[in-house]
C-alpha cells in the first residue's frame, strides 16, 4: 500500500528539518537557515489544515457547515 499525503508532508518537513541541522553543522549563513525555518513553518501549518479538513468529513453536516468556515478563516493566514 502507499503512503498517504499526511505521511508525504511529514517526511517532507523531516526532510527540512534534517536540511536546517545540516546547514547549521556547515555553518551556513543565518539567513539561508531562517529561510528554511519559515518554510517548515508554513509546511507544519498546511499540515494541521490538511488533518482538520480531514477531520471534518467526519463531521455530522450542522457541525461540518461551521467548522469549513472556520477552516476556510485559519487558512487565510
Amino acid at each position: 500500500m502507499g503512503i498517504n499525503r499526511t505521511e508525504l508532508r511529514v517526511n517532507r518537513i523531516i526532510g527540512q528539518l534534517n536540511g536546517i541541522k545540516k546547514m547549521l553543522g556547515a555553518k551556513r549563513d543565518c539567513r539561508d537557515v531562517l529561510l528554511q525555518i519559515g518554510a517548515i513553518k508554513a509546511a507544519v501549518n498546511n499540515l494541521g489544515l490538511e488533518i482538520a479538513k480531514s477531520a471534518v468529513c467526519e463531521l455530522p453536516q450542522s457541525q461540518k457547515e461551521k467548522l469549513e468556515a472556520v477552516l476556510k478563516e485559519i487558512s487565510r493566514y
